[in-house]
């Protein structure tokens, strides 16, 4: 049979069909390319970073901070105003306009100007610089700072000294410890254990950071409140008349009882 003959086929016809089916199926059903978090391309799957980041992309937090087109840029260091705008949407705000910028070099016309204004309002920051005030949006954010803005951000409690060896006299020193001792630092070395203050924080780092800062928010909200019984409950024994078994008045509320709800008369 010549090609010619072969193409005029009515069995070749019905195949061509057939195949296209068979090639559309397979790209429907292919899998999507191995990406990193929430389908970034440059972040490593399963990767120290990657759970975090997976956790704040599906919160929302990054979204207009992509360094590019399906990118992260995880290694870069993070800057500022894309701190601001991440750290106020973990902490529920929306950048809500203001219409005014404090900051002499924030124009209030950028999208993310009212981040930076939300964190002052919350005293999470004072600025970089002062005559005029500044804000200083496009410096990267160091190790030192992070820990103040996150332990101011989520009141983090006063901790003795996590014992850095290159945090002595840093202003931030405090904050430091207070990050630690909420566990989340763990330092930058060992040998002695180092913090690294003056290093800058990337991108990927500060999201694991922020991320197991929330975490610890999270946990402090659904912890029950520890509660005093209340000296008006009195400290007698009450007897089951039907099984004879006594019991103290006082033992039957623990301390976990939020409300106490008890019946006292007397005869």
């Amino acid at each position: 049979m010549t090609t010619r003959e072969r193409a005029a086929s009515p069995g070749r016809r019905r195949a061509a069909p057939l195949a296209l089916v068979v090639v559309l199926l397979a790209s429907i059903l292919a899998s999507p390319p191995a990406g990193g978090a929430d389908g970034f391309t440059d972040v490593d799957p399963g990767g120290t970073h990657e759970a975090a980041i997976n956790a704040l992309a599906d919160m929302g937090v990054f979204e207009d901070t992509e360094c590019g087109e399906g990118e992260f840029c995880p290694g870069d260091p993070i800057e500022r105003w894309v701190m601001a705008v991440w750290l106020i949407r973990v902490l529920g705000g929306d950048g809500s306009t203001t219409g005014t910028s404090r900051f002499a070099d924030v124009d209030a016309a950028e999208w993310w100007s009212p981040f930076t204004e939300d964190l002052a309002d919350r005293e999470i920051t004072a600025g970089c610089a002062t005559g005029p005030l500044r804000y200083c949006p496009d410096d990267s954010v160091t190790r030192a700072q992070m820990a103040s803005f996150l332990t101011r951000a989520f009141a983090l409690e006063a901790a003795a000294s996590a014992g850095f060896a290159d945090t002595a006299g840093d202003t931030h020193e405090a904050n430091i410890d207070a990050l630690a001792a909420a566990e989340i630092t763990a330092g930058c070395k060992t040998g002695p254990l180092r913090y690294c203050p003056g290093q800058a924080v990337t991108r990927a780092q500060m999201a694991t950071f922020l991320h197991r800062a929330h975490l610890k928010q999270k946990d402090q909200m659904t912890e029950p409140d520890t509660a005093t019984l209340s000296d008006d409950v009195p400290d007698v024994n009450m007897t089951d008349l039907s099984t004879g078994e006594t019991v103290n008045l006082r033992s039957l509320f623990t301390g976990d009882k939020g409300v106490l709800f008890w019946f006292w008369a007397e005869w």
